[in-house]
């Protein structure tokens, strides 16, 4: 593990255009992603039979928390179970946790979760850990939307150095890849337009202040002059 990266990606319902992008990116970088899929599409197939992806889950339970949904936290882990019946990890959408959640994973046979995002820039050593009800919790820490928001945000060389021995896990979205985003505030000039991919291409960052698609890049590059490998989330686990 210390010589070793995980990358992971959210889809988060982007548009197969944004996908299709994002597919394209990691086959340029040659790295395993473990993407964690929001919903059915025609490219679930591609990334499903893709070699660099795994795939997870990436159930959203805010209708439940908004009262907006009569389903059971078990009903959504089962429809999403159903879709990418494969997958044996779950991230949930906007990082919901509850003991609930992780009990009902654990009966329907996932083996871990990653639900837990502390920054690097806290200085914590982060190390893989079980749950009581026996996942396996893989805490990350990088998120490409918060880095954005972070004054004291760590770079792409620093997240590799800076603490030695750290699980390392980050997590990026397709649409922060797309739109190569710097500040939230692009991505808000460029929601309405989420499932339009001829419309996003007019708010990409191109060549401004660093990215998401720029750390990335950099990070790859970073991990390749430090001799770290990137490895499949299957790896750590087991």
């Amino acid at each position: 593990m210390e010589n070793t990266a995980y990358i992971t990606m959210d889809m988060d319902w982007a548009n197969d255009g944004v996908l299709r992008d994002t597919i394209a990116l990691v086959e340029q970088l040659n790295i395993p992603v473990c993407f964690f899929v929001t919903n059915d599409t025609p490219m679930l197939e591609t990334l499903r039979n893709h070699p660099l992806f795994t795939l997870g889950i990436h159930p959203n339970f805010l209708p439940q928390m908004n009262g907006q949904s009569s389903k059971t936290y078990r009903d959504t882990l089962t429809e999403m179970q159903e879709l990418v019946p494969e997958a044996k990890i779950i991230r949930c959408h906007a990082l919901v946790d509850a003991t609930p959640i992780l009990v009902a994973a654990k009966e329907l046979g996932f083996y871990a979760d990653m639900n837990l995002f502390i920054p690097a820039s806290s200085g914590i050593t982060l190390h893989p850990f079980y749950h009581f009800t026996g996942l396996k919790r893989l805490p990350f820490f990088y998120e490409d939307d918060a880095w954005t928001a972070e004054p004291d945000a760590f770079g792409p060389e620093k997240h590799l150095t800076a603490l030695d021995g750290a699980l390392r896990i980050f997590n990026f979205h397709p649409i922060h890849l797309y739109l190569n985003t710097e500040d939230m505030e692009r991505y808000n000039r460029a929601k309405p337009y989420y499932h339009e991919f001829e419309k996003l291409a007019s708010f990409v960052n191109h060549g401004g202040e660093m990215g998401s698609r720029d750390f990335l890049t950099a990070l790859v590059k970073a991990a390749e002059n430090k001799n770290i490998r990137f490895g499949k989330v299957s790896e750590i686990w087991k």
